[in-house]
């Protein structure tokens, strides 16, 4: 089973948008092997998205089991937890995500890279890394603390972005180079080889075999098809004797033959798939449930609080302004009391008679108006 590709990365990324933009980053986890998980909590409640550098970012229904925090889980958690998310992307049409975050008014940036044996990056709003899952040298940037972050070199686009005259622009200097069409593509086109192969083949022509100028139309016109399915895509997973083998955004033709399940989204395919991969089942996690039931009662109880300070921040709004308003005759009150050195209940009452006075304690220095 492939891995994430950077198109099914771009159709995950927008369907989760709408979830995780304005909404607050309250746990994250550091799983071990390269996997983690965030749980975003937000009016619409919370949601969770499991993250595998080597093969998938997606909403989970599960709980991954969680051991004793690592380092690097403690570190993160102490600069973004309760973070408000200003926006997720992709970046270009790479394998990389990346979330604004700030609190406090200090803003911070998670970068995620999918492709190699993938990263998760913590920057400041300069860029400058803070922590990073793993020290990397390549030869045009450090992924180091205290190194400013720089993006890898890319040359790809969007598939959602090709025009018609960029289109027949990247086919014409394929079919001029004389190398594998699936080869000489991917180099602009960073949408992975199985919708590369199926465009191809979708065309009639062979993956392997050099682009020919009487090709080049033919070509383009599968491309535009494609394009136009991913307008509405249509997320199964492939199963073969029981289990999922590969998995895509729209039906391919090199899997024709095979059982498939349908999803109601790219996300939901996602978590199919790689729940089965690994072993992960909603099922096998009951009890680890009770976490996310702990933070929802926690973050419940928080709320109830907000909404009792507001309750009462107006109530004794209404107490100060009667307090204010009988302020002249208290003030009097007081300085009677003074001047008499020793007055009695009857002699105040009598005297104040407009202040319902309850309670005269002079040993205890308090007197109770019921205003």
């Amino acid at each position: 089973m492939h891995a994430i590709t950077s198109l099914e990365l771009s159709l995950a990324i927008g369907e989760l948008k709408g979830r995780i933009e304005g909404s607050y980053l309250k746990k994250f986890y550091d799983l071990g092997d390269g996997q983690f998980r965030f749980l975003f909590h937000s009016r619409e409640g919370n949601m969770i998205v499991y993250c595998n550098l080597a093969s998938t970012f997606n909403k989970t229904s599960f709980l991954e089991e969680s051991k004793s925090a690592t380092n690097f889980a403690i570190a993160m958690r102490r600069r973004i937890e309760d973070s408000r998310v200003i926006s997720i992307m992709q970046h270009n049409s790479d394998r990389i995500v990346v979330m604004e975050l700030e609190s406090k008014g200090i803003a911070h940036r998670i970068v995620v890279e999918m492709f190699a044996k993938g990263n998760l990056v913590l920057a400041d709003a300069q860029w400058n890394i803070e922590l990073c899952y793993r020290i990397a040298s390549y030869k045009d940037r450090e992924i180091r603390p205290r190194e400013r972050y720089m993006f890898p070199e890319s040359n790809s686009v969007a598939m959602e972005g090709l025009s018609d005259d960029a289109i027949s622009d990247m086919l014409s200097k394929a079919s001029s180079s004389g190398a594998r069409m699936i080869a000489e593509l991917s180099k602009t086109m960073n949408i992975g080889p199985l919708y590369l192969e199926n465009i191809i083949t979708s065309a009639g022509l062979d993956p392997k075999a050099a682009l020919g100028s009487s090709d080049v139309g033919r070509l383009g016109q599968a491309m535009r098809r494609f394009m136009e399915r991913l307008r509405q895509p249509e997320p199964v997973a492939y199963i073969r004797d029981g289990k999922i083998v590969d998995y895509a955004v729209v039906p391919l033709k090199k899997y024709e033959g095979l059982a498939l399940e349908s999803f109601a989204s790219v996300n939901d395919m996602l978590d199919r798939a790689w729940l089965a991969e690994r072993g992960r089942s909603t099922a096998a996690d009951q009890p680890h449930t009770k976490e996310v039931e702990e933070i929802e009662a926690s973050l419940g109880k928080q709320k109830q609080l907000v909404d009792e300070f507001n309750s009462n921040s107006a109530m004794f709004a209404e107490y100060a302004r009667a307090i204010f308003q009988r302020m002249g005759e208290i003030n009097a009150l007081v300085a009677r009391i003074r001047e008499l050195k020793k007055p009695s209940a009857q002699e105040l009452r009598e005297e104040f008679e407009d202040l319902n006075i309850t309670e005269i304690n002079l040993k205890d220095k308090k007197v109770i108006i019921d205003i």
